[in-house]
């Protein structure tokens, strides 16, 4: 046993005989002639990021809550919440992706009698990247028409406010992955669509209409959405013809004929 506050040496004790630490605060464990770091150290960090995590969903769960309320909140304080709209956006799509995967599940079950279909890590990792692609997408319009047309926010506060704005879309796609869950899935399917409807034209609609209500740049608002409106189909278009022949067309054939 050494002791890592002097380095001596001894068989065995609870206390160094050269420096008199206790051995079980700083003892070192050897295996296979690798030193393997002491379990105290490893408890410590472990406790340091559990406190971390737990601190950033307290923060969250603050954020959630406050924004769900009173979103507009977002247009007229100053603290820096792109973080929280960052990880909303992530959110929602996070849940549509787990909301596919047990739609399809469910439905093969049903059909099959058997637990067939799909991997989770396919339809999971296709259903939840084409969510952010699209998300992505109306993020980008905003910034660009809101830049040209409007206060010219940052990309940052663009997606700062889009995020606050998208907060019902997660509530009721909670919702719906419930329903899904409970093997209603007409409900679910109904709802599932209302939040995509919510999260990629209700809320950006909302958002683009303030911003081009601040500061317009010389053209008028009504201008400035129209050309936000074709920016976006014209992205969108572009998205839909890439991934026709994709996995992702393929799930959403699927979800038109349950339809």
């Amino acid at each position: 046993m050494t002791c890592t506050n002097c380095g001596n040496k001894h068989a065995n004790g609870r206390f160094c005989g050269s420096c008199g630490r206790r051995m079980d605060e700083a003892a070192e464990v050897f295996q296979d002639g690798q030193t393997v770091v002491e379990a105290t150290v490893v408890n410590t960090e472990s406790n340091v990021h559990l406190e971390k995590m737990s601190n950033l969903t307290k923060e969250y769960w603050s954020y959630f809550v406050r924004h769900l309320k009173h979103p507009s909140i977002s247009l007229t304080r100053q603290d820096d919440e792109y973080r929280n709209g960052f990880i909303s956006l992530l959110l929602y799509a996070t849940i549509v992706g787990l909301s596919f995967f047990t739609l399809l599940k469910g439905m093969a079950l049903e059909s099959v009698g058997v637990d067939s279909g799909p991997s989770f890590s396919s339809v999971f990792l296709n259903v939840a990247g084409f969510t952010a692609v699209c998300i992505a997408i109306v993020s980008i319009g905003l910034f660009i028409i809101g830049k040209n047309f409007g206060p010219a926010y940052p990309f940052k506060q663009t997606l700062e406010l889009y995020g606050a704005h998208s907060l019902p879309a997660i509530v009721i796609g909670v919702v719906a992955l419930f329903l899904l869950l409970m093997k209603s899935y007409w409900y679910g399917i109904f709802l599932l669509i209302i939040s995509f409807i919510y999260v990629l034209m209700l809320s950006p609609g909302y958002v683009i209409s303030v911003l081009l209500s601040k500061k317009p740049k010389g053209i008028d608002p009504l201008h400035g959405y129209a050309a936000y409106t074709v920016l976006v189909i014209i992205l969108f278009g572009l998205l839909l013809k890439l991934l026709g022949d994709s996995t992702v067309g393929t799930y959403l054939a699927e979800l038109r004929g349950m339809l």
